[in-house]
């Protein structure tokens, strides 16, 4: 895994500690299964893409977003499977399309979807992969725990690298003139792909001192405006509990 998702910058959600960080992403995955409003289904998908364009730009949180596209798609397209007794939304010729039960079951899952994916995304584009593991352990949590979930965050991104890696050289193999490649092929390249990585990733985590050391806890000390940090982490999830 030789790409890391961090990208520099100043903005406010790069300037703030790692450990209130976390904290927040914590947070609003946790609020975001609770909440069910139709506007608090807005919020929890909105709040993380604006973050994301403030802190890391227009063109890198199209990068992210789009790859959760094809999944929104398909949720879509599967709308008229959902709660076929509900109140109908869309008939055709007799048919019912979609109810309107079925319409927010899958846009509140869409955007749960969006809004989790969005918050880790945002820690993975504004904290080094270090920070993540200093900052998990200093909520007491083991060094091998720590170390072997900053990998799982990196080889989630780098897996959505690779596929789009695969799915352009499989493109380039059609006749000229078609567009698009069949999902199957690629989906199976990637899996194979990821399989024959596993003994690279183990080799990764041996070398990190993966089961063999046990370094001493860190103290990370406390940067300006800690406390207000904290505040922001925790008060800004918890006010979409107000949302109705």
């Amino acid at each position: 895994m030789n790409i890391s998702s961090y990208i520099y910058g100043t903005s406010f959600y790069h300037k703030l500690d790692v450990r209130p960080k976390l904290f927040f992403t914590l947070l609003f995955s946790v609020i975001s299964f609770v909440l069910s409003s139709h506007i608090s289904i807005a919020v929890i998908f909105i709040l993380p893409l604006i973050i994301m364009m403030l802190s890391v730009g227009k063109g890198e949180t199209w990068r992210c977003y789009s790859r959760l596209l094809p999944l929104f798609v398909i949720m879509i397209l599967f709308i008229p499977f959902q709660n076929r007794d509900g109140h109908s939304l869309l008939v055709v010729r007799g048919f019912t399309l979609a109810t309107e039960e079925g319409f927010w079951n899958v846009l509140r899952i869409i955007s749960r979807l969006g809004g989790i994916s969005g918050v880790l995304m945002l820690l993975l584009l504004t904290e080094r992969n270090e920070s993540i593991i200093r900052g998990l352990r200093a909520f007491h949590l083991p060094y091998n725990a720590s170390l072997a979930c900053s990998m799982i965050l990196r080889y989630i991104p780098y897996l959505g690298h690779l596929f789009s890696e695969i799915r352009d050289a499989m493109s380039l193999r059609l006749e000229e003139g078609k567009r698009g490649y069949p999902m199957l092929p690629s989906i199976t390249a990637l899996v194979i792909s990821a399989i024959r990585m596993i003994p690279d990733t183990a080799s990764a985590l041996e070398e990190r001192g993966f089961g063999r050391i046990k370094p001493p806890k860190e103290r990370i000390p406390h940067p300006s405006g800690y406390l207000i940090q904290w505040l922001f982490s925790v008060i800004i999830p918890l006010s979409l509990l107000l949302v109705r």
